[in-house]
């Protein structure tokens, strides 16, 4: 018994404390320390157990490496990564490829590292040769199943969580019942401010609400398009995570890329509630971010793209988000498995508009060369494809009714394409030297932008209504507020105006590059300051105007009755000229009093108003905090969910969090209830 298990021991593979251990009871046997040696023997056989059970365990190191090293580490290695992907590292299998994680833990069949080799998906692994044996992909499937184990003492990688799911009943597709979503106390601290102003190419207004969303730089900016002012701002970039581990020499290439990543194009959901910001850094990152505008809360996040996301959409049922760049890809995710469910080859160039048909039947997209195809959503088969521009398609944008799509494109043109059987309709020639951007409002009317600096409105026939006053300077997106009577527009050179459409006027700008909020409250303390000085130089003159005032009245009522007396018994007069100038005199003091009067009050109102805005912007402050904060927790927690038994220390970071949150929120909140009351 002792000598087979000594040979089991010597012959267990990756185990080195086993082979260890084999050469200690092997001398010991031969030494012949029989009560030392049957000791050993126990405990050898207490490993035996635990080995037999570790080698249940399908591990990276054990059996999935070298399947790797004789299938696909001639084109998937450290030297060579094909599509950005090395498999003969476990960090590296981990990682995934330029498309993405290619194994999922737990989730077998949404895997792409199993699809390729399955040969259920393009591209098949291995290339040009049949699939591995059946025994070497139940390895792999048991593997992927058990938790991605690394080797035989390492722990399972936390199972993928349910992606969020996102998706909406028939009825509340379109307006929703009640007030319409519009955020509530969002954070209005700006991610970056620079001195110079940079081109906005993404614009979009919510569809049921006075809401405008502005991709500014590394942030996206909200506005009420009825009062002109600055609802939220909303950082694109990732919210910090935990710190790194000591001795960690700089930030992972990714996580530095994500700080980087700029919003490049806008859409609300079809019921106003959700908006998608994509985006990235070119060449190296893209993403697209949703966020809840009523809270500011991000629903998702869909990374993984080597390169910018020029443009996204998400489905009227938020049941699949649309997007496509630089890849000529257009990909469709599906919100309710987090996975990519459809993946379209189809254009020839850079895809640069996608759009779902209102009614969630269609989706259109497009690309750099002009080309235009409409899809099936559900199946990615190809319903219509739309020839006819001669450059690149800029946007577009469906009616109502999803009975017409509207294109426009850098040929100049805006045509409109009916979808009964896929032909041009109409076709303007909206901006000869290209046209940049069309929109429709909800009651067919539509509204274009192009190179020729002109932002001009159409009515529902194609014919041409006014263009708006004034000229920006290339503007590159126009967009229809929820009503149809105002329309946002913003250009090359980073300014967005508001005009009103009757008339065709500017009513005024939005700031796509605020001040950060100390900037903001330093100027205003500043102005408290200043009307507090003016405010007390203007009660010392109102003082002094009473005064004046008072003793000129005790002179002018002794001086006229002395001269009343001497005019009386010299002449008998009846009138008196001393009297009529001390009357004039006490009208000017009275004038006096008045003008100080009035100043003094209009100063102590501005005081009052300037020293609400410092108030209001210290609870701005604390509220951007709090959202700072609150975004952090969400990814410590999300943390501690994938790791068990969850870090100690993790946990007590969570719980000090949220009790600074708390005390952030308490701080903001009163300061709110100082204001109220003081109106």
């Amino acid at each position: 018994m002792m000598y087979r298990l000594l040979n089991f021991l010597k012959n267990r593979r990756g185990t080195a404390a086993l082979q260890n251990l084999a050469e200690v009871v092997a001398a010991l046997v031969t030494r012949r320390l029989r009560g030392i040696g049957f000791w050993v023997l126990g405990f050898g056989m207490f490993l035996l157990s635990a080995s037999a059970n570790a080698a249940d365990k399908i591990t990276y190191q054990d059996h999935i490496l070298p399947l790797v090293e004789a299938n696909c580490s001639k084109c998937h290695n450290a030297d060579k990564k094909k599509a950005d992907l090395d498999l003969t590292s476990y960090q590296g299998v981990l990682k995934g490829s330029g498309s993405g994680l290619v194994v999922i833990s737990g989730n077998v069949d949404g895997s792409k590292l199993w699809k390729a080799l399955t040969h259920s998906e393009e591209p098949y692994m291995p290339p040009n040769r049949g699939k591995l044996d059946d025994k070497d992909l139940d390895l792999i499937k048991k593997w992927i199943a058990g938790g991605l184990l690394e080797n035989a003492g390492g722990k399972a990688v936390a199972a993928a969580g349910p992606a969020v799911d996102l998706t909406l009943k028939a009825d509340n597709i379109g307006k929703p019942d009640g007030p319409p979503p519009m955020p509530n106390e969002l954070p209005v601290e700006p991610a970056v401010h620079t001195p110079r102003l940079n081109a906005i190419t993404g614009v979009a207004c919510s569809p049921w609400a006075p809401l405008a969303a502005i991709a500014g730089q590394k942030q996206v900016l909200l506005y009420n398009t009825e009062t002109l002012g600055l609802l939220g701002i909303l950082p694109f970039n990732d919210p910090p995570g935990p710190k790194a581990a000591a001795g960690s020499k700089e930030i992972p290439a990714a996580a530095a890329l994500a700080r980087e990543a700029e919003p490049i194009d806008l859409k609300f959901s079809r019921n106003g509630k959700l908006l998608l910001a994509a985006g990235g850094f070119g060449a190296k990152a893209g993403r697209i971010v949703v966020w809840d505008v009523t809270t500011g809360e991000r629903f998702l996040t869909i990374g993984g793209e080597y390169d910018t996301i020029l443009t996204s959409d998400i489905r009227p049922d938020q049941s699949q988000i649309a997007y496509g760049g630089p890849s000529r890809l257009v990909k469709i995710y599906s919100t309710k498995t987090g996975e990519i469910q459809h993946k379209i080859k189809k254009h020839t160039d850079w895809v640069t508009a996608v759009a779902f048909s209102p009614n969630g039947e269609m989706l259109a997209t497009a690309d750099r060369n002009g080309g235009i195809s409409i899809w099936d959503p559900d199946n990615a088969q190809e319903l219509y494809t739309l020839g006819g521009h001669k450059s690149a398609v800029t946007f577009l944008c469906w009616r109502g009714d999803s009975k017409l799509l509207a294109s426009s494109s850098e040929d100049g043109a805006v045509k409109l394409w009916e979808m009964k059987e896929g032909k041009q309709a109409k076709s303007c020639n909206a901006h000869g030297s290209g046209t940049l951007c069309v929109n429709y409002s909800h009651d067919g009317k539509f509204v274009t932008c192009g190179r020729d600096n002109a932002v001009m409105l159409w009515d529902a026939n194609g014919g041409k209504t006014r263009a708006m006053s004034g000229s920006l300077d290339l503007p590159l997106r126009s967009a229809f507020t929820y009503d149809g009577e105002h329309i946002v527009g913003a250009d090359f050179a980073g300014h967005v105006n508001v005009w009103i459409c009757k008339d065709g006027k500017s009513c005024g700008e939005l700031d796509a590059n605020p001040l950060p909020l100390a900037e903001q409250l330093a100027a205003a303390q500043k102005r408290v300051k200043e009307f507090d000085a003016a405010l007390k130089a203007a009660a010392t003159n109102l003082v002094a105007a009473t005064n004046g005032a008072t003793a000129s009245d005790k002179s002018a009522t002794n001086s006229s009755g002395a001269t009343n007396v001497v005019a009386a018994a010299a002449s008998g007069a009846t009138t008196n000229t001393a009297v009529a100038a001390n009357a004039a005199h006490s009208t000017n003091a009275s004038s006096s009093i008045a003008t100080n009067a009035a100043a003094t009050a209009t100063l102590e109102k501005s005081l009052t108003e300037a020293k609400a805005t410092v108030t209001r912007l210290e609870a701005a402050q604390l509220l951007s905090s709090a959202y700072t904060l609150r975004e952090t927790l969400a990814v410590k927690k999300r943390e501690q969910a994938a790791k068990e038994p969850a870090p100690k220390k993790l946990a007590a970071e969570i719980t000090a969090d949220q009790s600074k949150l708390d005390q952030l929120l308490q701080k903001y909140h009163s300061l709110l209830s100082g204001l109220a009351s003081a109106k």
